[in-house]
C-alpha cells in the first residue's frame, strides 16, 4: 500500500504542476502586438495546451498504476487468508 501511495504522490505533484501551468492557458496574446504578429502568442497557447495535456495523462497513468498496486495487494491478502488452510493445521503450524 506504501508503493500505492507514493504513486499518488508524484500524481499530486502534477497535479500541482498543473495548476501553475493552466494560470498561461489561453494568455499568449500577453506577449504583446510584436509577439501576435510573430505567431508566438499562438505558438505559446498551443503549447501550454499540449503540456497541460500530457500533465493529465501522466495523471491518469500514475493513478491507474497506484489503483492496480492496491487491488494486487488485495488480492494477495485474501489469496492467502484462503489458502492458509491448505497449508497449515487448525492449530497454525505448518504441514
Amino acid at each position: 500500500m506504501a508503493a500505492a501511495a507514493g504513486w499518488d504522490g508524484v500524481a499530486a505533484e502534477l497535479q500541482e504542476a498543473r495548476s501553475r501551468l493552466q494560470v498561461g492557458e489561453g494568455n499568449g496574446g500577453q506577449f504583446g502586438w510584436f509577439a501576435h504578429r510573430a505567431g508566438i502568442d499562438s505558438e505559446h497557447d498551443r503549447f501550454v495546451a499540449s503540456m497541460l495535456e500530457a500533465l493529465d495523462a501522466g495523471q491518469k497513468s500514475l493513478r491507474d498504476m497506484a489503483q492496480v498496486l492496491r487491488r494486487t495487494a488485495q488480492d494477495l491478502g485474501a489469496t492467502d487468508t484462503e489458502v492458509a488452510d491448505v497449508f497449515h493445521d487448525l492449530d497454525g503450524t505448518p504441514r
